[in-house]
């Protein structure tokens, strides 16, 4: 994986993650749309692009939309400040091993 990426459970026992600040809306994604519900849908649409079964796709969550393309995806904030950077961009497939590693996480967190 080319990032750093850290998933940990903070004091109270929720999963959060640390990223690099290139792709500091990673964050936002998962603790604000994907939760702990699981990723699958965001995977979905993210392996038919990989799998080049569509060249794009789209997909609007609480806070964030992901705009996938087969070489980058790009995450925009509905909610960014004037002041803030609205979007960043990170490669689809990091993308992938991201949602997936937040899956394992949420899997260990409740297999206990």
């Amino acid at each position: 994986m080319k990032y750093n990426v850290q998933i940990y459970e903070d004091d109270q026992g929720m999963l959060m993650i640390n990223v690099p600040d290139e792709i500091f809306l990673v964050i936002d994604l998962l603790l604000s749309d994907v939760q702990e519900d699981g990723s699958k849908l965001w995977l979905d649409l993210i392996d038919k692009v990989l799998l080049k079964k569509s060249s794009y796709e789209e997909l609007t969550g609480n806070a964030c939309t992901i705009e996938i393309k087969y070489d980058v995806t790009k995450i925009v904030n509905e909610y960014a400040e004037e002041d803030q950077n609205a979007y960043c961009l990170i490669e689809t497939a990091e993308l992938k091993q991201i949602l997936l590693m937040w899956d394992d996480a949420v899997r260990n967190k409740y297999a206990e």
